[in-house]
């Protein structure tokens, strides 16, 4: 038999593993291709939500985990924030923040409320925050200036309870340094 035949057992094993690189790399194309498709709708959906159109700040957003099913718990990114600040979550915290949670109507068999409760348990990437930052701006840029004063003044009211909520040493000074800080630079992100 010619080397190099149908019937060379090595010529037969290197058509076979040939075969299957070319499925397994068609198989990582496909994957990627279905995440890049499933990006796009899912920014499409967030996009729609917020009324959001700058591409970046839908492509932050979405990087960063927000879904247009938890999009409310964007909201509550500052409440996460303010409770991570000094680099661990009190129980008081983490009660404060799930109270504002449902007070702003997020209910605990929801998406957002997991959502939430996860990043209280695991510090969020600190692109998150960036994220909200963009998404402040842009809702800044196309909501009433009335609008935004009122959700500015609910956010820091909250963020203040939250930080105070862990308490200071014996009972003084019980928004740390770090926690004004915190507050003081998600004020500014609504004046941007």
């Amino acid at each position: 038999m010619a080397k190099g035949s149908s019937n060379d057992p090595f010529k037969q094993r290197e058509i076979a593993l040939e075969e299957a690189f070319f499925k397994e790399r068609d198989r990582q194309l496909l994957e990627k291709l279905r995440g890049e498709l499933s990006a796009k709708e899912e920014k499409r959906k967030v996009g729609h939500v917020t009324g959001i159109v700058e591409e970046h700040v839908l492509d932050s957003l979405v990087k960063a985990g927000v879904q247009a099913e938890t999009l409310t718990a964007v909201a509550l990114i500052p409440l996460v924030e303010v409770a991570w600040c000094d680099g661990t979550v009190a129980p008081e915290e983490r009660e404060a923040v799930l109270n504002a949670a449902v007070a702003h109507g997020i209910h605990p068999d929801s998406a957002a409320y997991a959502l939430l409760k996860r990043w209280l348990e695991d510090q969020p990437d600190p692109g998150i925050i960036g994220a909200w930052k963009e998404y402040v701006h842009e809702l800044a840029r196309v909501t009433p200036k009335e609008t935004i004063a009122a959700m500015k003044k609910n956010m820091l009211d909250r963020a203040h309870r939250v930080a105070a909520a862990a308490g200071g040493f014996l009972g003084l000074a019980t928004i740390s340094k770090h926690e004004h800080a915190k507050i003081d630079e998600l004020a500014k992100a609504w004046d941007a």
